[in-house]
């Protein structure tokens, strides 16, 4: 679906839930202010009658009240012109009930509207625009769907309420990002696709064309893959990590992209792309079957390095983390292997950034409490002197006792995960790909949540 469908689309643009409550929004294209939208609603299981209500199309959005928690309710929307011609929306399945956090947008695991893309909510970014509203993004996704839409949301009171801004194809694992007064959308065509890259000059409001950066493959042959990971500002560059493998060939090797920061980033001649680093067994402190993934740029100035940092994956043991060194005047250059580290969550995407003010390093991880290397039902706040020396600051969401370990990881149904955060003055804000309230399972989510942690620098 790209923007202009979008804009026709007769049917929700956004949901999300809350107690005994539905939110959902749809596009403001009503031609006259007669225009009118009719809800239709009533819970999936039963056959009674659909209840309605109608609100003023541009009106734009509406709050559902008086509902069930946990009970599955269809909806659809119908959009009534002047003219009296009808467009009936598709019917939507939703479940009310209580998130943690703010809601920026819910997918139920049985609605098929955005297929073939899929039907999760997946790889979460966030950015804070000079003009203070902030945008989100997560792309729609499902394992063996196409996996190559994603919806941009916008909030102008800090994230206290959200809206839908537009849609994107090709577009998935995306990262949005600032640079030169212009918003920047990094990602790839679909899972293991071509690398590409946009812009928007209006604050995200219309985007460009995409330009390819990297030519794609598949799970079979291997092809780029990457996250929402930082994009960091050194030495005149931008620099991203991403990987080159895939799940199928079992390792994924560790690349770097960067440009000039005074370059045009859509001209695919001004990006070096590095030689690649391979996972080796022969590292001091390497695990066994282990591989990495979703590295993070970050600059360290308290050493004046360049370094990647990537999420570890093994077992029986976990808890680490992998960091590169990047020579920042050889950008065409491997990174190079420096250490294996303890780090709380390596098993799953973080994102680390440096703070000047604490001069310390800060991340939001997903700490393995309960022997289940894939867990993700805890967010913790965690933070470093040095990158290497983590400590655990606070449980941000912990649902540990309240998911199920009955038997395989696959039982999990929480998760707090791929959460993407930005500094903003004294406080962290952050969005996550979050499964709750009835999720496939823990890592098929069903929202997109936002979160604010006030004072972090306080936090004991």
């Amino acid at each position: 679906m790209n923007q202009d469908e979008t804009a026709l689309f007769p049917g929700p643009v956004r949901m999300t839930t809350g107690h005994d409550k539905i939110f959902l929004d749809w596009h403001k294209n009503a031609q006259s202010p007669n225009d009118t939208i009719t809800v239709y609603f009533r819970p999936r299981q039963e056959h009674s009658r659909l209840s309605q209500l109608t609100f003023p199309a541009n009106r734009g959005r509406a709050i559902l009240n008086g509902l069930t928690d946990g009970t599955d309710y269809v909806l659809k929307l119908e959009l009534t012109e002047k003219d009296g011609t009808v467009h009936t929306g598709p019917e939507r399945f939703v479940r009310p009930g209580f998130v943690p956090g703010t809601g920026i947008n819910y997918m139920h695991p049985e609605d098929y509207t955005f297929m073939p893309s899929g039907r999760s909510p997946a790889s979460p970014s966030i950015v804070i625009l000079p003009n203070g509203d902030y945008l989100a993004s997560h792309d729609i996704y499902w394992g063996g769907a196409i996996q190559n839409l994603t919806h941009i949301f916008r909030s102008k009171d800090r994230g206290q309420s959200w809206h839908f801004d537009t849609a994107l194809s090709p577009c998935f694992w995306g990262k949005l990002f600032m640079h030169s007064g212009m918003v920047f959308m990094l990602g790839n065509t679909t899972e293991y696709g071509a690398v590409l890259i946009r812009k928007s000059e209006n604050f995200g409001q219309t985007w460009s064309k995409p330009v390819e950066l990297m030519a794609g493959g598949n799970r079979d042959v291997g092809g780029p893959h990457k996250a929402p990971v930082p994009i960091v500002a050194h030495n005149d560059r931008l620099w991203c990590a991403f990987e080159h493998g895939s799940w199928s060939l079992g390792r994924h090797d560790a690349l770097i992209a960067s440009v000039p920061t005074d370059a045009d980033l859509l001209d695919p001649k001004n990006w070096i792309i590095s030689q690649k680093t391979t996972h080796s067994d022969k590292w001091e402190g390497a695990l066994k079957a282990a591989s990495f993934l979703e590295g993070n740029i970050v600059y360290d100035p308290l050493q004046n390095r360049l370094v990647n940092i990537l999420r570890y994956h093994s077992t029986p043991e976990w808890g680490k983390a992998v960091m590169l060194e990047i020579d920042p005047d050889h950008p065409e250059a491997a990174p190079q292997f420096r250490k294996i580290f303890n780090f709380p969550g390596g098993m799953s995407k973080f994102t680390i950034r440096y703070d000047p003010v604490s001069q310390k390093f800060w991340s939001l991880v997903n700490p393995v409490t309960k022997g289940v290397p894939a867990q993700r039902n805890v967010l913790s706040l965690t933070v470093s002197p040095d990158l290497e020396q983590w400590q655990l600051v606070a449980d941000i969401w912990n649902y540990a006792d309240a998911d199920d370990y009955s038997g395989q990881e696959w039982d999990m149904k929480i998760g707090f995960q791929y959460v993407d955060w930005q500094f903003d003055g004294d406080d962290i804000i952050f969005a996550s790909r979050t499964a709750f309230n009835g999720a496939h399972n823990f890592h098929n989510a069903n929202y997109l949540t936002f979160e604010r942690i006030r004072d972090f620098r306080t936090i004991r």
